[in-house]
């Protein structure tokens, strides 16, 4: 399903956003790390294979 699309604020973790809740490495992203929008990054290769 799709969500609001949002990134890590982790500078460790891939600079890529989400916008699928299915997503796995998206919904491991803790809340106090998460920042709605795209970033400017590129969507993430899971998010992409789940929405077709």
């Amino acid at each position: 399903m799709k969500v609001a699309s949002f990134y890590s604020t982790n500078a460790d973790d891939p600079d890529v956003y989400h916008d699928e809740s299915t997503c796995s490495p998206g919904s491991q992203i803790p809340a106090s790390n998460k920042a709605y929008g795209t970033g400017g990054y590129r969507k993430c290769k899971n998010c992409v294979a789940i929405s077709g």
